[in-house]
């Protein structure tokens, strides 16, 4: 094992992000953590208190990167900008098989407080930015990224459960769809 004081939380985090966001908020063990940085599951107790500790400190880890690519999101407006942004979001090929474990994470969400707060910080910057290139719609900005986000978690889960061709293209379709039957349809090209 690694001394500890030689590794960065940061370090740590990054190590053990992939087996807390792989397994779930509550699924995972600190053994696996710890083996996974190179820890005992102690030292990751004393460093970020309890398990949940670790896995508050992963997500704000997380969100921090978020942020950062919301300040690189281009500046385009309009739904072909929107459905760019959801797109790019979305799981590709080598990664659909996680859809399923946003599942736990949403389950953690809603049962745990400290969990919700962190996820709710970003989800909170992430429909500004959109909010702020949405098309001119019958309903307000905000109001409408509330309707896409809502689609946009809702197709993954109809793809999850009928596998109907690749995720990103299955999100896509359904994406254009909901613009153009809110009237502000953007152009012909992609997944159809």
């Amino acid at each position: 094992m690694a001394r500890t004081k030689q590794l960065s939380d940061e370090t740590v985090l990054e190590a053990v992000m992939l087996v807390i966001f792989g397994k779930g908020p509550r699924e995972f063990t600190l053994g696996e953590a710890g083996r996974a940085a190179g820890l005992s599951a102690g030292t990751l107790l004393q460093r970020f208190g309890s398990k949940q500790g670790l896995v508050i400190a992963a997500l704000e880890l997380a969100n921090r990167r978020n942020f950062a690519a919301l300040d690189r999101l281009p500046e385009a407006t309009g739904a072909e900008a929107i459905i760019r942004i959801f797109v790019d979001r979305t799981p590709g090929p080598e990664h659909e098989h996680l859809v399923s474990d946003q599942l736990l994470w949403l389950r953690e969400s809603m049962a745990d407080v400290a969990v919700n707060a962190v996820s709710r910080d970003y989800f909170v910057q992430f429909r500004k930015a959109l909010a702020d290139r949405m098309p001119v719609m019958a309903i307000p900005a905000d109001q409408a990224v509330l309707l896409v986000e809502a689609l946009w978690h809702g197709s993954m889960i109809q793809w999850g459960i009928g596998r109907d061709g690749h995720l990103r293209a299955y999100v896509e379709r359904n994406l254009r769809r909901w613009f153009a039957l809110a009237g502000a349809s953007p152009p012909s090209g992609g997944a159809g």
